[in-house]
This record gives C-alpha cells, structure tokens and sequence, in this order.
C-alpha cells in the first residue's frame, strides 16, 4: 500500500451521474473527464463509467486525452477545447470514434485536406462564442461557419455547442440572454446534435438540456456553487464526494514550549505537544495556504495543521494523551467516520473554488478505487 493515496468511491460516482436522469431524462449523459477527470484519475474514471449504461460517451480537453480515452472505451469521445494540428496524431483518430472542436475556418480547411488526403471523414463540432469570450464562432458569424463546414466533404458535423459564463449563478438572465442566441443559431438546425448545459446549467435552468448534457463538477459529488446546490437539492438531487486524499504518519515527535515548526517558524509551540509528521506538502496538491489553517481527520476526530506546509511534508498537533502511532492513517480530504473534510472548506480557506482544489492533486499519486 502507498504511503500516500487518493481514494476513488466507485458507488458515489454512479450514484452522482445517475442523479442527473432525475433532471434531465430525455437528454445523452456526456462525463466530462478532462484534466485527468478534474483530479480523480482520468483511466480510474473511464473504466468505471465505461460499463455505465447512463454514460453515452467522454468528454476531454485536447487530443492526446482523446487517445489516451480511446484505450479504455468503445464508446465515442468529443474534444471540447482544442487540439494540436499535428498530423501523425490526427492519422491516428482519423478511424476512432473521436470528435474535434472547430472555431475558425482555417481549421476548418486544414481538417477538410486532411481528410482527403487519408481517405476518411473527420467528425466535428461547431463552437459557437454567445458570450463567455472564450474559444469559438461568434454568434454573428456562426450560421455563415455552419454552412460553410456542411459542404465540406471530408466532415462529418456531428454537434452544435456553446458553454455558459455563469450558469451557476443564482440570477440566470445573463444565461438566458447566451442561450436565446446560440437558440437563433443552432435551433434552424434539427439534424444535428446540441448541447449548451454543464452540471450548473442543467440543474440551474432547464431549458439548456438539450441533445446532450456535460455532466462536469458534479459527476464528482462537487457543487459548482451554493446557489446550485439549493436549486439541486429543492429538485430531490443528492451528491456525494467521490474522492479522498489519505496518507500515513511518517513520524510523531516531542515539542517543547517555545518550540518553533517549519520554515520561517510560523507557529511557535504555546506548551510541551506532540506533533506528527505526514508525506504530503504542495508538491502532491496540498496547498501551502492550508498552513496553520486547515485540520486533517484521524480516527473521525480533527487535529490542526502546524507551521508552514512543505513541498514534501505537513505536521499536524496531537494531544499529549494521544494513543494514536506511526503509521496511522490521516484523511486530508474526505470523510472519516462520521466527520468530513470537503473541498468547499479547502477551497474557503484558500479563496479559491473546489474545482481547483481536486484538480490540484498530483496526477502521479496511486488512485485506489473503493
């Protein structure tokens, strides 16, 4: 076993994506697993979901985690952001069930040669900008592109999409306003496939779900915003986290009074404690600004952080009656018995969200499916 490990819970992660039925039943479940599946550990993630009847396909960021994903499923995977024009690579997805992301017509052109020159058709997606700002058509010039990309005879266009720039806020007009437009767009035509809502949009406003849903942050038992989590739970949603973030006590010590702990002796020691000392600093993805800040759990109960965290090691207080040794196991993230330590807490106590707060966790360490 690993002195430090990340904990994947398969039954939450169904359990989440089966949630998503209750809310938008008529509409293909897309897991999106890009950024090694926003931390949890892209192959643990797709072989998990692979043999899910509610999962239609994978959703990923640039083309070598499309190839990486072919491996571990038959079922069809769309690139939602960009990809390298590097022909060795685009020879290899040419025969998979792979889709690409267009949002200019050079790329458009490009592609189209491409496929004459190795016999085959590639299968695209039109992205269209209503307004975040980000990769895509503009809505003015997305019928026009649309038109263009029918009539290229080495495409095969398999979905319109757009993306939201705050569906999960609490005040949806803004969201409304992106998808009148992409609506005045896609909407004339019916042949092929759309898709707008991510996690917050389909729960926040129903009228996103369209052909496809991304099921993003939640898929992972996260929340993309308080307002969210309100409108998902008045709907009867239930998330659960799907990972934890475990190591082991490497060391436990004796400080005295006056003692300091870490670089720049950030804490000083107020009496006589114990401290111990785990594996884990911010080159595994445990912030440095959890330091003197966050708690750990240890057999259900809190013990807080010390000093500054490490690259390497963090060091926690234990009380001085303490029946707890070397090489008891320590949760960082996650639930342990009856306490929870959520990446809402982390990402609060960093000012940051808790997409960032999963995604940070090294990609190299072991994922232990439970």
């Amino acid at each position: 076993m690993p002195i430090t490990w990340v904990e994947i819970n398969k039954k939450n992660l169904e359990h989440n994506l089966k949630q998503f039925k209750k809310v938008a039943n008529h509409s293909e479940l897309w897991p999106v697993v890009k950024s090694n599946a926003y931390g949890h550990g892209l192959t643990e993630i797709v072989q998990i979901l692979d043999k899910d009847n509610n999962a239609s396909g994978f959703m990923v960021v640039n083309l070598d985690e499309a190839l990486q994903v072919s491996k571990l499923t038959k079922k069809p995977i769309m690139v939602l952001s960009y990809f390298t024009m590097d022909e060795d690579l685009l020879r290899k997805l040419s025969h998979k069930k792979i889709s690409l992301p267009v949002y200019n017509l050079d790329t458009v052109d490009y592609l189209n040669t491409l496929g004459k020159k190795f016999k085959t058709k590639f299968n695209i997606n039109i992205k269209i900008d209503c307004g975040t700002s980000r990769l895509g058509f503009v809505a003015e010039e997305a019928e026009d592109a649309i038109e263009y990309v029918t009539k290229r005879k080495n495409l095969r266009l398999q979905s319109i999409f757009t993306h939201y720039a705050e569906s999960e806020s609490e005040d949806n007009t803004f969201t409304l306003q992106q998808l009148k437009k992409f609506h005045t767009v896609a909407a004339k035509y019916f042949d092929i496939k759309m898709h707008s809502a991510c996690s917050a949009a389909a729960i926040n406003v129903p009228e996103t779900q369209q052909d496809i849903v991304r099921v993003g942050l939640s898929l992972y038992g996260l929340w993309p915003s308080q307002a969210t989590r309100q409108r998902g739970e008045s709907l009867g949603i239930d998330l659960q986290p799907v990972m934890s973030l475990k190591t082991k006590i490497v060391q436990i010590k004796e400080l005295r009074q006056g003692d300091s702990i870490g670089y720049n002796r950030t804490y000083i020691c107020q009496k006589v404690c114990k401290l111990a000392v785990v594996p884990v600093g911010y080159n595994e993805g445990y912030s440095r600004l959890f330091s003197n800040r966050a708690e750990v759990l240890i057999k259900g109960k809190r013990y807080k952080i010390r000093g500054n965290i490490c690259m390497n090691l963090t060091m926690i207080e234990l009380p001085q009656d303490t029946h707890i040794k070397v090489g008891e196991q320590v949760t960082l993230l996650g639930q342990d018995e009856h306490d929870n330590i959520s990446a809402e807490e982390l990402a609060e106590m960093s000012q940051t969200i808790n997409y960032e707060i999963v995604t940070k966790i090294k990609k190299d360490l072991p994922r232990k499916i439970v």
